[in-house]
């Protein structure tokens, strides 16, 4: 069944300047996370109470029907959603809990539903049966919850938590089916909880939780976060905007969560005005505050060219590698986790080095670049692609070919969703214009014109396999973006007698601002010249025992 959840986080206030109809229990900052319940487990039971003098304490002075309960998520949670949430409350006479299950019949149910865990800050559920609690009974207030998902969820909320000098709580999970057996006993695991009342008074201004007031710095993709301090507010109204007082981007919106998505990334380096009014039956709040934020410094590179060689600290700053798959929309997988490592270009060692990956098994990975600021479509990526087999070079074995479930893609995207529609290039050996297996072992210079592609725009090289057969290197090496003309001119080659070694020496004069130069060999002129090695210097040895060749140089 679908319930209203509504989300609250960070409270940073004490409790008499609560309104009337919120109750506050517990200020401890301790934290676990088996109550109320444990969400790495696929069943599980917790019983807590709050004796007759915290209920009075705290405010409970008559009887009242309680409507609301909350509990203070601790740590970083975004829709953690735990299905067949079952919650009841009764009367509790005991000084301490027990460890033995309850049976469900003994107390009244007030909720049966989903709910979707989100903090930090404070989690609140509409219950679908208010209960009415009185001092005059002289007994405290007892929560059953049963977690009956049957699933479960890594990485759990956890909940912040006051110790009692009593056992004030008990627990029990089990994955194979639902423990309705004797569970732990704890002093210091009962939640801190809010309790709300029907309210008789207006709501009381709401609290920015993200963006802060006055933030810089902030996400584009950020939502705004708030919370009620108060008053069981049913709605908000919601103004945003660049505007002072705001209103150009939502005016008056009315919504019963108490977060907001833009439709639209926010713009770079722009200050943002917003403001949110609850209101309940009774009336909305009255002098609420106007927040702004200031967004990040737009981080596009905008300086070209632009070249990559993947010879220092890896990976290069503002690159970014995820485990994930190639799927619409693609799945990311874990961000800094990635097949993609450092590699000595085709295998051999030294100071060139490239981005690679072992393709061999069921892997795959993304390596994604910074975020550019594309001016033109005159603008063209380029990198140089080999293919080899694990560890060889290219004079050793040459890599396997039987497969054709191996796959190399290159997609151009906004850098925060990506999809197949993404892909301007693939390499496969299942029948793509662009076969993957003839990529060649000495490399070979990819060009991908940016026609279309202009604005803030992101790479992504992704790479993988689904069975274990060949055990292949992939690599790319030298990434390159801007205009071709913007590339420098090929240097002049000639090749004398060193005359320390008396080896072949082929040198070629420095181009000024060039990082790399790139040694192209053919046998014969009127066939291909195919990649042979990549150096920063302007000279380079060669292997007398090669009775001819014929090279050429670039420079970038």
């Amino acid at each position: 069944m679908q319930k209203t959840l509504l989300l609250i986080f960070t409270l940073l206030l004490s409790i008499t300047l609560l309104s009337a109809g919120d109750f506050i229990i517990g200020t401890g900052t301790s934290t676990q996370n088996k109550v109320p319940v444990y969400g790495y487990a696929n069943y599980g039971w917790s019983k807590f109470f709050y004796n007759n003098a915290e209920m009075i304490e705290a405010g409970f002075t008559e009887s009242q029907s309680i409507e609301k309960i909350a509990f203070y998520v601790d740590n970083e949670k975004a829709d953690y959603v735990m299905d067949n949430q079952q919650v009841y409350m009764g009367y509790f006479y005991d000084a301490n809990c027990t460890t033995a299950y309850q049976n469900p019949a003994t107390y009244t149910q007030v909720y049966s539903g989903s709910v979707s865990w989100n903090g930090p800050g404070w989690m609140e559920i509409v219950l679908d049966t208010p209960y009415t609690w009185s001092p005059t009974w002289n007994a405290g207030l007892e929560i059953l919850w049963e977690n009956r998902d049957g699933s479960k969820l890594g990485g759990p909320p956890t909940f912040r938590t006051t110790s009692t000098s009593f056992y004030s709580a008990a627990y029990k999970s089990n994955d194979a089916s639902f423990p309705a057996s004797t569970g732990v006993r704890s002093k210091s695991y009962r939640p801190n909880i809010w309790i709300s009342t029907p309210t008789t008074e207006p709501p009381t201004p709401a609290t920015a939780l993200s963006p802060l007031d006055e933030a810089t710095g902030v996400e584009i993709t950020t939502a705004l976060r708030w919370q009620h301090t108060g008053g069981s507010p049913d709605e908000y109204r919601l103004w945003f905007g660049t505007d002072n007082p705001p209103s150009n981007l939502e005016s008056a919106l009315v919504t019963t969560a108490t977060s907001y998505t833009p439709a639209e990334r926010l713009q770079y380096g722009t200050t943002y005005y917003w403001k949110v009014v609850p209101q309940n039956s009774i009336a909305p709040a009255m002098n609420c505050p106007v927040w702004s934020f200031t967004t990040m410094a737009d981080p596009a590179i905008v300086i070209y060219p632009h070249l990559e060689s993947f010879d220092g600290a890896f990976p290069p700053a503002g690159w970014e590698l995820y485990s994930g798959t190639l799927s619409d929309p693609s799945d990311m997988g874990v961000s800094g986790s990635s097949r993609w490592g450092q590699k000595d270009w085709l295998n051999i060692p030294g100071e060139n080095k490239a981005a690679g990956i072992n393709v061999w098994g069921p892997i795959s990975g993304y390596i994604i670049s910074p975020i550019f600021n594309i001016p033109s479509e005159d603008y063209v990526l380029k990198f140089d692609a080999a293919l080899l087999k694990y560890g060889q070079n290219p004079d050793g074995t040459p890599p396997l070919q039987t497969n054709t479930d191996d796959q190399f893609a290159i997609l151009i995207g906004d850098g925060f969703t990506w999809s197949i529609a993404n892909i301007v290039r693939e390499y496969n050996n299942s029948g793509s214009d662009y076969v993957l297996h003839n990529i060649p072992m000495n490399g070979e210079t990819i060009t991908i014109p940016l026609t279309g592609h202009t604005g803030h725009l992101r790479f992504a090289f992704f790479a993988g396999s689904i069975e274990s057969n060949d055990d292949n290197d992939f690599m790319l090496n030298d990434f390159f973006v801007g205009v071709p003309s913007a590339q420098p001119e090929p240097p002049l080659a000639s090749i004398a007698t060193d005359i320390s070694t008396g080896l072949p020496r082929l040198s070629w004069n420095a181009v000024p601002d060039a990082t790399i130069y790139h040694i192209y060999k053919t046998n014969d002129p009127t066939l291909d010249y195919l990649f042979f090695q990549s150096t920063s210097g302007t000279t380079y040895l060669l292997d007398p025992a090669e009775e001819k060749a014929f090279f050429k140089i670039t420079a970038e």
